[in-house]
């Protein structure tokens, strides 16, 4: 039985390690740090500093299967604003340099803005999916599809939203979102060091 719960700040650090360890091979990130063990560091440090500064900002829900966090989900909605480069300073964005490397880390935010942009764009209470994740573990067992469906998708209609709307860099992500219900409308490339990777902006109409 899945349940669907805010995440509560005691939770914060086993959703960080949930997340890290599912985009432990995501290329949206080993484009940018490809070095394993610095990575897995990376992105634990990253996801820490955007759940801490988001915590008042955004909606963070937790997917548990019989009491066990099996996903997580971050959810932005039409009056949202980024925090400022300080707030994440001071959730502790220092660590993604030092982890990371300035280069690196500067090159992959920059990638960031301007894969959001598609979805930016858009106008007339749209809400935008930030993250969804799902355990290593747990993957293959239908908990992405039911948390959009019974959680995620219901909520935003209930406040009002309109469009649900995301980007990804994942081939299997395109091939997930599409069987269920979400719409492409924008492609484009980011090369780094001389290697590249797509990215794909996709909405839902709600």
């Amino acid at each position: 039985m899945l349940t669907y719960e805010p995440m509560e700040p005691a939770e914060l650090r086993g959703c960080v390690e949930l997340a890290a360890d599912a985009f432990a091979d995501y290329e949206y990130f080993s484009l940018y740090v490809p070095e394993d063990r610095r990575r897995l560091h990376f992105l634990r440090a990253m996801l820490a500093a955007e759940f801490r500064a988001n915590a008042d900002r955004a909606r963070f829900i937790t997917v548990k299967k019989d009491g066990t966090l099996t996903a997580v989900a971050m959810l932005c909605d039409p009056k949202y604003k980024k925090p400022a480069d300080m707030e994440y300073m001071k959730a502790g964005y220092g660590k993604v340099f030092l982890y990371g490397g300035i280069r690196n880390v500067s090159a992959w935010n920059a990638m960031e803005a301007e894969a959001l942009k598609a979805c930016r764009s858009l106008t007339g209470g749209v809400w935008y999916l930030n993250l969804l994740t799902v355990a290593p573990a747990f993957e293959g067992q239908g908990i992405g599809t039911a948390a959009l469906h019974e959680q995620i998708i219901p909520y935003v209609r209930e406040h009002g939203g309109k469009v649900l709307c995301l980007f990804t860099n994942s081939e299997r992500n395109r091939m997930f979102y599409q069987k269920n219900g979400f719409v492409e409308f924008h492609a484009q490339q980011f090369s780094y060091k001389g290697k590249s990777i797509g990215s794909w902006s996709y909405r839902m109409q709600l």
